[in-house]
């Protein structure tokens, strides 16, 4: 239903209650002065609505519609709630048409519906019984204000292409008992205008006057922690769109590292995805959780990412390094660890690619760690890395069998190897399909961005 639609709704039916109400007027039983002062009192007190949800606003007049109903009538009371509807189509600015034509509807539909409960349930016109009176108007507050709040959030759902129930617990939920106080200072105002004529009317305004101060306070503390909160949710939105930005900024420096490792030649990211392939299959045999393997994949993919710094003849060699050339070369593992403490989606990885030339019996660099002191991916990735190496061409000899290499491993198990992680690797490795020799750029980048996610 578009807002145009439902607006000529709800004036018709203001139309047809407004015809309806003439009916039941009973001009005899009205005292002229004190309708002047009802319907005074309505207008100014809608002249000083309380602003609730966008153009939504509510004001305690609708007391002086319920003091009408109760001393003369629903007709009165209709009548009381049209001043409230041409104050309203006025303040705080003039309304467009549509608008002052909806809540004109609103109001007098509003006032009839309640009228009409008072005097359903046992109301007195004027009022006799005290506590029936209360009762009556109880049940009529109710129903004018589930039906003036309920048309509004309905038109502000529309318009809004929000939820009608969400719309009106947002801004109405909290208000019946409030609405129901005011309601009864509005039968007070009957009762004592009734007693003590108009001098009663002025002593029972200072109530409402106080319920319109309550109602003005609880709104101002709302919309301040309304402000508050759409400034929390901005502050969030940009904290958000930085760490995508960040998230950004750091998987393209990963792609940086890929690119040097590719540099150093497609031998170097070969042994890279094949070492990642063994590592792998090792820990899933040692039961590491997905979370670990994820941290041992990138592991092996960066373990030599140090060697960027390392100068390439040396790594060339094909004799016996000297004692100078050998410090050179065994500063990879720092240089490598001190790249990826730049990169914090990889900084969980630095004492993997830190560790992983350490030996189990504690003779290994660059600290000397032995045995449980050693991260157990880079005890993995040392077995995975140095039958890798012992099986691949270098300058300096040929590649061995891999025989000869696994039983190169074997005869190192207790010293430089993990006898665990040596005994897992020949069970598990041996007799699988070598990882294809692919040192494409963008399957090393995806395999780093997977293990980047579950580790982040």
């Amino acid at each position: 239903m578009g807002v145009r639609l439902f607006v000529l709704l709800v004036s018709g039916a203001g139309l047809g209650a407004l015809a309806l109400s003439v009916t039941q007027l009973q001009p005899g039983l009205v005292d002229p002065a004190m309708l002047v002062l009802l319907v005074a009192l309505a207008a100014a007190a809608q002249r000083m609505p309380v602003f609730l949800f966008r153009s939504s606003a509510i004001s305690i007049s609708f007391a002086a519609v319920i003091a009408s109903f109760v001393l003369y009538g629903t007709g009165v009371g209709v009548l009381v709630s049209l001043a409230q509807a041409a104050v309203n189509a006025f303040t705080p600015r003039r309304k467009p048409l549509v608008k002052a034509a909806f809540n004109t509807g609103s109001l007098v539909s509003s006032a009839y519906l309640g009228g009409t409960v008072y005097r359903i349930v046992g109301g007195e016109v004027p009022p006799g019984d005290i506590a029936l009176t209360l009762g009556a108007v109880a049940a009529a507050a109710l129903v004018y204000f589930l039906v003036n709040t309920g048309l509004t959030a309905c038109v502000i759902a529309i318009s809004e292409r929000m939820s009608l129930l969400a719309v009106w617990r947002t801004n109405y939920s909290w208000m019946p008992l409030n609405f129901l106080a005011t309601a009864a200072q509005g039968a007070a105002l009957a009762l004592a205008s009734q007693a003590l004529g108009v001098f009663g009317l002025v002593v029972f305004t200072l109530p409402l006057a106080v319920a319109w101060y309550s109602f003005k306070l609880y709104m101002a503390k709302s919309s301040e922690v309304r402000l508050r909160n759409d400034e929390l949710q901005s502050v969030n939105e940009t904290l958000r769109r930085t760490n995508d930005q960040l998230e950004e900024s750091h998987l393209s420096v990963i792609g940086a590292l890929i690119g040097a490792l590719e540099a150093k030649e497609n031998r170097t990211t070969r042994s890279a995805a094949q070492t990642m392939s063994y590592s792998v299959a090792v820990a899933r045999v040692l039961g590491c959780n997905e979370d670990e393997v994820a941290q041992i994949k990138l592991g092996a993919l960066f373990h030599d990412i140090g060697t960027i710094g390392v100068p390439e003849q040396l790594l060339r060699k094909p004799g016996r390094l000297d004692d100078d050339e050998w410090v050179e070369v065994r500063a990879h593992t720092t240089i490598g660890a001190n790249l990826l403490s730049n990169v914090p989606m990889l900084e969980r990885i630095r004492p993997i690619v830190l560790g992983h030339h350490e030996r189990y019996d504690g003779t290994g660099y660059p600290s000397g760690l032995r045995a449980e002191q050693i991260p157990l991916a880079a005890q993995i990735i040392a077995v995975a890395d140095a039958y890798q190496a012992m099986t691949s061409e270098r300058p300096y000899r040929g590649a061995l069998t891999r025989k000869a290499a696994l039983r190169e491993l074997r005869a190192n198990s207790g010293t430089q190897f993990n006898p665990v992680v040596v005994e897992a690797f020949i069970r598990t490795v041996i007799g699988e399909q070598r990882a294809r020799k692919s040192g494409q750029h963008e399957q090393l980048y995806q395999l780093a961005l997977e293990a980047v996610r579950v580790t982040a």
